[in-house]
């Protein structure tokens, strides 16, 4: 066999998992976009003006910080969830990667419904509530992953984080803005 007919099934399969990573990019981030979308369209105006209006805590980011962290969680989670789709099944005393998959599809769920329940509907404690449920759900998915991907656990973390302080920052703002 010639040395271009052994590249070719290889150059195929970094394609095929280049697409998929691309699928499990876009997943996540056409979640966010529709959610950002049905905000602003129930609301009449955009999420950054609304949050402007919000008296925040002093620990509060400005508010082009938000789109430039999602836009980095969507890749870190995104890039972990298509680790775990594309390894193999782990041994059979670990839970299965399709477990794993199946709390990373309900993050992106939960993910799309805070900018709605904040900013579309001003149901603060609801949002609050959402961003509560997305970091149990991504810290169960995390140690899920540990089983399956060290790599694709780590890239998880971020959100985890990010989460866990989007919910302190939003039920703050809940308080403050009844």
């Amino acid at each position: 066999m010639t040395e271009i007919d052994e590249r070719s099934p290889r150059r195929r399969r970094r394609l095929r998992q280049a697409g998929a990573w691309a699928g499990a990019v876009g997943i996540y981030a056409a979640a966010q976009g529709l959610s950002a979308w049905a905000g602003q369209r129930e609301a009449g105006r955009g999420t950054r003006p609304q949050y402007s209006q919000f008296e925040r805590p002093a620990f509060a980011p400005p508010g082009a910080v938000f789109p430039l962290a999602w836009s980095a969680l969507n890749l870190t989670t995104a890039s972990s969830g298509w680790l775990i789709w594309r390894a193999p099944d782990p041994a059979t005393t670990a839970p299965p990667r399709g477990e794993a998959l199946a709390w990373w599809g309900a993050a992106v769920v939960i993910r799309s419904g805070y900018v709605p329940l904040a900013f579309g509907r001003r149901r603060l404690w609801a949002a609050t509530a959402d961003a509560a449920l997305l970091c149990a759900v991504m810290t169960r998915y995390a140690f899920l992953a540990r089983e399956v991907d060290q790599t694709a656990a780590l890239l998880a973390v971020p959100e985890v984080a990010w989460t866990a302080f989007a919910t302190a920052l939003s039920a703050v703002i809940a308080v403050q803005n009844p």
